[in-house]
Formats: C-alpha cells, structure tokens, sequence
C-alpha cells in the first residue's frame, strides 16, 4: 500500500507539473501598457501610403484559375475529413488585375477557408516587383485542406501538399502575367446594396449588431466585357459538415449566378464574417446556397452604383501581437510555448489598397461586422466622402477578433475556441483601422 501511495503521489505530482507547463491563466491585463500594443500604434502614426497618381487610362483584366484536383485531397473548414468523394462545383482561384499606369494592382481570392499563408510567401517570392497584392478567401467550409504545415494544420486541414501549392503558385503567377499582357481600359464602378435581413449575429442573434451591406466593384471595359468583385459578411457553413463532396458553397454559386447573368468574370471575397451567419432562407445545403446566390445576385444588379476614380495608393501596416492565449476554460488558456509548437507564431498585417475613394483593409482574421457598426467604422469613411472595404483572411491568421464584450462571457466557438490572441483586441483592431483612417484622409 505504501509503494502505491507514493506511485500515486508521483504520478499526480507529475500530471499536475504537465498541466500547469500546457496551462495558464488568461491574461486580461489592459492592453494599452504592453510594448507590443505602443509598438504598433507608433507605427501607424507614421504610416503614410504610397500615392500613384494616373499615369494613363486606367486599365484591367482578370483571370481564372480552375484548382480542383483530379486526385482526392482533404478538406478543411470542420472536423478533420481526409478525402473528398466527389465535386459539387469546382473550385477556383480568381484574380482581377488594375493599372493606373504608374502602378498594378492584383485582386487574389481563392475559394479556400482562408488564403493560405505558406501560399501567400510563395506567390510573393515569384510576383514582379513592381506589382502591389491583396489576398483574398471566400471562407468556404467545404474546400480543400493540405496547406497548413503545422501539427494542428496536419491534423484538422489534412496532410501538407507542398508540391500542390508549388504548382498552384506557378499557375496564379503566369495568370498574372496573362493579365498584364491583356489589360483593356476600364472604368470601375462602386456598388452597395441592404441584404442585412440575410444575415444574424450568432454570438447575439436577438440584439447583436450585423453588417449586412454586400459591397462591391463593377469594372466595365472599353470591349463591352464586364467583371464584378463583390463581398458579403455572412458565413459560407451551409453544406453539411459530414458532407464529402466539394464546393464553394454560397459564393460560388452568387458567382455562377453572375456569370449567367450580365458579368463575363466575377468574384468572391468574405467580408467581416467574424460573427456572422445566414438567417432568412427557406431551404437547406446547396439549395439554400442556390437561393441566396439568386437573392443576393438581384439585389447585386438594383445596387446604388458610383464611379471610381484612377488614383491609387498602396500600404502594409504591420501589428504586433501579445503571447497568444487560445482558451481552455473561460480564464484559463494554453501556454504560448505551446499553442507556437502547435499552431504557429501569431504574425498577420493588414493589406492597404485605395483606389478612388474606396479603401480596401484586407485583415488576418475573422474580422467581425459587429465591430464595424458598433464602433462607426464605415461612417468614419463615410463623413470624408468614402467608402470602407473590409476583407477578411489576407494570407495571414491570427484567428477570429470579435467584439471584447463577449470575451469572457460567451461560450461560442468564435470566442472560446477562435480567439486566439485574447481580450480587447476587438478594440485593438477597431483603433488600429481608425488611426489608418486619420492618417490617410
């Protein structure tokens, strides 16, 4: 009995040095005395992007770039699913290119969960230099894994396909030099429709605010063709996560529907999706999918539209980040050590793009519509007489950032689970993107 007491004693002894190493309090300290935070806000109060005045007519072309493998893959965007059994609707890369003569401007979204970092380095070591990105994703939970080399990544997104990626990387590359070579002049036009009765806060659904806005750009060129960007905040999770076959769930659909409609090219990118879902549709899985492409399709072609001017400016702002603190109790998270072992560092900027008076900050997170009405975001650009654009999932991630009033108190997966950078970094995000704002008027 002795002996088992203290093999007991010692293995309880060893059990509790193994989660007090794996565990650790939240840190809920203010962030407004950490280094990391001062270190980014000095930054921005010197940020000041590159202006390119029109050197010409300003001119575009886009591309299409068809990723659907021929061979099984993994999928990613629920529980781990090692294969898919067969395709729902292909799925693409898409890449819109504009020139104001003095620089160009590539548009990247892939009909992926996120743009994928390790391919997002990739693109970037192999593009001209003289060429200024802006990644985007269409957040489709039903696409393709095999991009994320971390053991987490391995694990929930499936087996890194490093050798898939290099060619990927090869192909959007000469894509972009396809549309260099093809570039028509072109005027670009903002467009902006209320689809809010389509989407809910899922952190709030009964008094949460929503963005609810779809915003996009139409591009009519000088041959008669015509292309569309456009962006929506709601999640694209309407296939079922049992589901084995691919798509691109909802987006794909808005951009079929477009591409029978009036556009010869379109595409998607998720907007503030941080706490956003589809409410309001009368059908389930790809159905639902059909009937909210259509439905926001024609609220796409009844959209306030005005015209954008060539001028164009282009930015990087660079943030620092505190130790990360993924949540394992409401105050209790894994250590740093640990979530850098299995994940990795928390690294992500936010991508600048201003053509005209439309401002794109392409985010690496979920970045959460609910900050953005809350906080006035879009009629802080809106008093100066111009519109905020906001993109989710530039080719870095740092999980969701939500609004800080749920931190703490909310047992939902976007906080518990997603967050994993830690309290306040709602108003982080929202400070960092007003001071973008003051610096750049």
């Amino acid at each position: 009995m002795k002996k088992f007491l203290i093999w007991l004693a010692g293995t309880i002894i060893t059990l509790s040095l193994v989660v007090f190493s794996l565990i650790g309090p939240v840190d809920d300290s203010p962030l407004a005395s950490k280094p990391f935070y001062q270190n980014t806000i000095h930054r921005l109060n010197s940020f000041s992007p590159k202006k390119f005045s029109p050197g010409a007519k300003l001119k575009a072309a886009w591309a299409v770039v068809n990723i659907t493998p021929a061979q099984k893959m993994p999928m990613a965007g629920y529980a781990p699913r090692n294969h898919f059994d067969s395709v729902h609707d292909s799925i693409f890369i898409r890449i819109l290119g504009v020139d104001n003569g003095n620089v160009k401007c590539f548009f990247i979204s892939a009909d992926l969960l996120l743009f994928p970092p390790a391919l997002k380095t990739k693109i970037e070591e192999k593009k001209n230099r003289d060429t200024f990105l802006y990644f985007m994703a269409t957040h489709a939970h039903s696409s393709l894994g095999g991009w994320d080399d971390s053991p987490i990544g391995n694990l929930i997104l499936g087996s890194y396909n490093e050798l898939w990626l290099d060619t990927l990387t090869q192909k959007i590359v000469s894509a972009m030099n396809e549309i260099t070579l093809r570039m028509k002049p072109a005027t670009l036009k903002y467009l902006e429709a209320d689809a809010s009765e389509f989407v809910e806060n899922r952190l709030d659904p009964v008094n949460g605010p929503t963005d609810g806005k779809l915003r996009g750009i139409k591009i009519e060129r000088n041959d008669g063709t015509k292309g569309l960007l456009v962006s929506y905040s709601a999640h694209p999770t309407n296939i079922s996560h049992l589901s084995l076959e691919l798509s691109g769930d909802y987006p794909n659909a808005l951009v079929k529907k477009a591409k029978k409609g009036n556009y010869d090219f379109a595409m998607f990118a998720a907007g503030m999706v941080g706490s956003h879902r589809v409410k309001g549709i009368n059908a389930t899985e790809f159905a639902l999918c059909d009937s909210l492409a259509a439905i926001l399709y024609s609220k796409i072609n009844s959209a306030q539209e005005s015209i954008i001017n060539d001028s164009i400016s282009i930015g990087t702002i660079a943030i620092d980040y505190g130790p990360s603190q993924l949540h394992v109790l409401q105050k209790y998270k894994v250590r740093d050590w640990a979530f850098r072992k299995l994940f990795r560092p928390l690294t992500g900027s936010i991508t600048y793009l201003k053509i005209g008076n439309i401002i794109f900050l392409a985010t690496p997170c979920d970045f959460s519509g609910e900050i953005f009405v809350r906080d006035n975001l879009g009629k802080l650009a809106e008093n100066r007489g111009e519109h905020l654009f906001i993109t989710s999932f530039n080719g870095d991630y740092v999980g969701y950032i939500t609004y800080d009033e749920h931190y703490g108190h909310s047992e939902q997966e976007e906080v518990m689970a997603m967050n994993w950078v830690g309290p306040y970094y709602g108003n982080y995000f929202s400070q960092i993107i007003q001071l973008v704002l003051e610096r750049t008027k």
